[in-house]
C-alpha cells in the first residue's frame, strides 16, 4: 500500500509540473520547455549608457519577485523592464515590447550626494532613490557601485521584496518628495540585481 501511495504522489507531482518556455528572443527558434517550481516569466529589458541601448528579451522560470515593471534613471544610466509572471503551462510563450518612451513628469531627482546634479523623471518614475552595491557576484564591475535617481514604484517595492527573499542586509528607502533623494541611504540597486540575473540567465 505504502509503494503504490509513493507511486501514485510521485506522478501526481509530475503531472502538475507547470511547463513554462525558456528561451532568449535572439534565437526564437530554439525554445524548448521546462518544469518549472515558481512561476512562467517573459520579461525584456533595456539598458542604456552613454547613448547606446542595449535590449535583451527572456522567457524562462523565475520567482515572481522579479516581475517588476517600470523604469530606473541615473541620468547617465536608464533602464526599463517590462516583466510579466503568469501560472499556467507555456503562459509565457510571447515576448514583451520594450516599454515605450514616455515624456517627463514634471519630477526631479538628485543624482549625486549634494545633489549638484539632477535628472528629469519620465513616465511612472515618480520615486526618487539612492542606492550603492557593496559586492555582486559575478559582477565585479558593479562592485562597490553607487546609483542615484529616478524609479518607479514597482522598482522600488521590487527592492524591498528581493532583499526579504535572498536575506539581503539592505536599508531600502525610497522617497515620493522631489529631489527628495539627497541624503537617503540604501545598499541595494535593482537595475544591478537584474543586469546580473539577465547575464546569468542569456549565458546559461
Amino acid at each position: 500500500m505504502e509503494v503504490v501511495l509513493v507511486l501514485v504522489s510521485v506522478f501526481f507531482t509530475k503531472g502538475l509540473a507547470l511547463q513554462c518556455y525558456q528561451c532568449i528572443e535572439e534565437s526564437p527558434q530554439t525554445c524548448p520547455r521546462m518544469e518549472c517550481p515558481y512561476d512562467c516569466n517573459s520579461v525584456t529589458a533595456t539598458f542604456s549608457l552613454g547613448g547606446v541601448q542595449v535590449e535583451h528579451s527572456v522567457r524562462t522560470c523565475l520567482l515572481s519577485v522579479f516581475c517588476v515593471t517600470g523604469g530606473i534613471n541615473a541620468g547617465f544610466l536608464r533602464a526599463t523592464i517590462n516583466s510579466k509572471c503568469c501560472k499556467t503551462d507555456l503562459c509565457n510563450d510571447k515576448a514583451l515590447p520594450v516599454l515605450p518612451n514616455q515624456a517627463p513628469n514634471g519630477k526631479k531627482c538628485c543624482t549625486n550626494n549634494d545633489c549638484s546634479e539632477t535628472v528629469k523623471c519620465v513616465g511612472d518614475e515618480d520615486h526618487c532613490i539612492n542606492g550603492s552595491v557593496p559586492f555582486v557576484p559575478f559582477v565585479p564591475l558593479f562592485s562597490k557601485a553607487s546609483l542615484q535617481g529616478c524609479a518607479s514604484k514597482s522598482i522600488c517595492d521590487g527592492l524591498v521584496s528581493i532583499s526579504q527573499q535572498f536575506n539581503i542586509t539592505a536599508d531600502i528607502k525610497c522617497c515620493e518628495g522631489n529631489l527628495c533623494n539627497t541624503a537617503i541611504s540604501i545598499s541595494l540597486g535593482l537595475l544591478i540585481m537584474l543586469g546580473s540575473l539577465l547575464t546569468s540567465i542569456l549565458f546559461l
